[in-house]
């Protein structure tokens, strides 16, 4: 027969893996939690020892505080940063060179005491401006005296750094002043010398009536240009319409506004050319219309009409002389115009230069005399910063921190106690926990589902759950309250009635484990009340010759069994005992056998099983462990499949594969591994977590044997197979 072909299951999520091993680590911490308890008292011990091994010391407490503030009306006080001010004031009470100065103190004032090392400590006290000070120290009255040497240089020291500032900032500031007055004096005299020099008050007020005279001369310039420009763009008539417009236009007496530009073009009067112009114009008009007139009623030949053009025709003649006139007069009137622009142009830069030499020698004189302003308000500036440092010597008002409370008298203690219990307590923990992972590393058992398939290829048909009850577990009732005990009884029953095989399906089984005291008893008992349950006529051998343990189990009171059987003395009919279970039926041990396995081995065994084939559907013998004896591998090869259990957390992965090689190398066929003892907290047993499904079971019918009915069918598997037992008769 061979085994079945079947796929290995897919590898737990990284999560699964994890919490499974935590669970691991779990477990060994409940089985070895003496290991670290142990190495932590060890750690315990050694440091409280190692404590009362240092000689003892004495510890002396101080206060200083910050005093308050003088506020003065100056600006020249000494001051520190603020933001960091309590942390610097730590760091220089606790600096080198204030110890320094401190040891040198004690040895000053104290030669008679022994040099020893301080330890100083300095906190400040939260939300006060407090400082506590702590020195530890092997003598008392050497750590005192140095407490207070501590407190006295610090301040010995601030005060030398306001000192020292102070005579800094006041010698900087008299090598500026005297730069500065010097500076002042030079200012001055050059000043001076520019005064001989130059009027000042004359150079302001010829400065100012060249400016109010170059303005008047570019606004002369400015009309006299647009007059100039309107001369040249405009023809005669336009320029004797402006003129003769500004002459008719009432006048004030007034001159023009600033900027206005006048609308002559050249002088008018009635006389001269541009009148007489003008005239003529007018008299050709009016000859023209009077001759208008007398052409609605005259001919054009009438002696009227010829008179009046011929006096129109002498007209015009005298209008382009008096024209010819008139422009010569306004050409020469546009080229005087030109020679006054010339010589108002040699006035503007004649007055412009002057104006400029004047505002320049003014320009020196402002800057000279700004120069000398600037000096004297820096000279009093300079001035009043020196007093106010030296007001602020004499004062000091700047952040002042005092003594609160003298070096208290050394009482003896025990620095660091508590951290080297710590440390004890820290370095015995991990000790412990790193043998429980040495152990960890070393033990080679498996805990769970993941870890199993971790190690083998098997194909795992079915998981016991761990019963949480003291003493032995008790056999499975038709209505058992243990509801998810019983059904991973019954997935056991179905993984064996539809495994896939190549060939008949299993009537025989046999139960075994690598070593003692992994439940195979317990399963093969419980395996065979839930094949009986189904229907099948089931019976159960107790093949451990050597300590079965079935007769107890079922309360069986004969003696005689399966060892008397295989030795010739009785029939097996005759010592097969029924059972409180419907078609559950046991072979007892009988009397335990020296040696087993030459029994096994004859060809009484084989007939035996052949005989038994024709009257029971399932028989299942329960064995010996692989490694306590060679009965099993003795009688494997003989049955159609062999169950092999293993208990978590209690088989060894080494002794699990040692027995299942022993079997493979007899050629017997292991379909799979029922894992005992499996802890159903772990997410990869999902399948058991729903305990509740089977609180409340439905109401079921009953047979005729009192045997609760399977849901679809007799043998209560629900996929339309059909065990091979319901299809053979069944023998009596």
């Amino acid at each position: 027969m061979q085994s079945p072909a079947l796929d290995r299951p897919t590898a737990a999520s990284w999560t699964t893996s994890f919490i499974t091993r935590i669970h691991r680590y779990k477990a060994l911490m409940l089985r070895r939690w003496w290991i670290p308890l142990l190495t932590i008292c060890l750690g315990l011990f050694v440091q409280a020892w190692l404590i009362y091994q240092t000689p003892p010391q004495f510890l002396s407490t101080s206060k200083m505080m910050l005093a308050g503030k003088l506020n003065i009306a100056q600006s020249a006080v000494y001051s520190e940063d603020s933001l960091n001010f309590y942390g610097t004031q730590i760091q220089l009470m606790q600096s080198a060179e204030v110890r320094r100065s401190a040891e040198a103190l004690v040895r000053a004032q104290h030669p008679e005491l022994q040099p020893v090392k301080i330890d100083i400590t300095v906190n400040q006290k939260p939300r006060t401006s407090i400082f506590d000070l702590q020195a530890i120290g092997s003598t008392p009255d050497y750590t005192q005296a140095y407490l207070n040497a501590v407190m006295q240089k610090y301040l010995d020291f601030k005060k030398g750094m306001r000192e020292d500032q102070g005579h800094n900032v006041t010698t900087a500031i008299t090598e500026q002043l005297i730069q500065v007055e010097k500076d002042l004096r030079n200012a001055e005299d050059e000043m001076l010398d520019f005064q001989k020099q130059n009027n000042i008050g004359f150079i302001q007020e010829e400065g100012n009536s060249a400016a109010a005279y170059l303005v008047r001369l570019n606004q002369q310039y400015a009309m006299l240009k647009t007059e100039y420009d309107l001369l040249e763009k405009l023809d005669l008539d336009q320029n004797l319409d402006r003129s003769q417009a500004a002459s008719t236009s009432p006048q004030t007496g007034a001159s023009p506004a600033a900027g206005e530009v006048p609308l002559q073009g050249m002088p008018f009067s009635d006389v001269g050319p541009e009148g007489e112009y003008l005239k003529a114009k007018q008299n050709v008009q009016l000859l023209k219309a009077d001759r208008d007139t007398l052409a609605r009623d005259l001919r054009p030949r009438h002696p009227k009409i010829i008179r009046l053009n011929d006096e129109i025709a002498k007209q015009e003649s005298l209008i382009q002389l008096f024209r010819a006139d008139a422009v010569e007069k306004l050409a020469t009137r546009r080229t005087s115009i030109g020679k006054q622009m010339e010589n108002l142009q040699e006035n503007v830069k004649e007055w412009e230069t002057k104006a400029l030499d004047l505002s320049q020698r003014l320009a020196v004189f402002n800057r000279l005399k700004g120069k000398v302003d600037r000096l004297k308000i820096l000279y009093e500036r300079l001035t009043t910063n020196l007093k106010e440092v030296g007001v602020s010597q004499v004062v000091d008002g700047g952040d002042q921190v005092s003594i609160m409370e003298q070096a208290t008298m050394p009482i003896s203690v025990r620095p660091g106690l508590l951290k080297s219990l710590l440390i004890g307590l820290g370095i015995g923990a991990f000790a412990g926990i790193g043998i429980l992972l040495l152990l960890d590393r070393i033990d080679d058992r498996m805990a769970s589902l993941s870890e199993f398939q971790n190690h083998f290829s098997e194909n795992v048909i079915g998981q016991i759950p761990r019963e949480k009850t003291k003493g032995r577990v008790t056999l499975l009732q038709p209505d058992d309250a243990r509801h998810i005990f019983a059904e991973s009884y019954r997935n056991i029953r179905s993984s064996i009635f539809f495994m896939p095989y190549e060939g008949p399906r299993p009537k025989t089984l046999l139960v075994t484990s690598a070593v003692p005291n992994e439940g195979k008893s317990t399963i093969s008992a419980n395996l065979a009340i839930t094949f009986a349950l189904s229907g099948a006529k089931t019976l159960l051998i107790d093949g451990d010759l050597r300590r079965g343990a079935q007769r107890e189990a079922f309360d069986i009171s004969s003696k005689i069994g399966f060892a008397e059987v295989l030795k010739g003395e009785v029939n097996w009919q005759e010592v097969v005992v029924p059972t409180a279970y419907p078609s559950l039926f046991v072979l007892p041990r009988g009397q335990a056998l020296s040696q087993p396995s030459e029994h096994l081995l004859r060809d009484t065994t084989d007939r035996l099983i052949q005989d038994l084939y024709l009257h029971y559907d399932y028989i299942i013998i329960d064995s010996s462990p692989v490694l306590a004896a060679d009965d099993t591998t003795s009688l494997a090869p003989k049955i159609d499949a062999t169950l092999f259990v293993v208990r978590l957390s209690y088989t060894s992965a080494r002794l699990t594969k040692k027995s299942l090689d022993l079997l493979y190398n007899r050629q017997v066929n292991v379909p799979g591994v029922i894992l005992n003892y499996v802890d159903t907290s772990l997410p990869e047993y999902y399948y058991y977590q729903y305990s509740e499904y089977y609180n409340t079971p439905p109401p079921a019918q009953e047979d005729r044997h009192g045997v609760p009915a399977p849901a679809l069918h007799a043998n209560g598997h629900g996929n339309g197979q059909t065990p091979a037992h319901i299809n053979r008769p069944q023998s009596s």
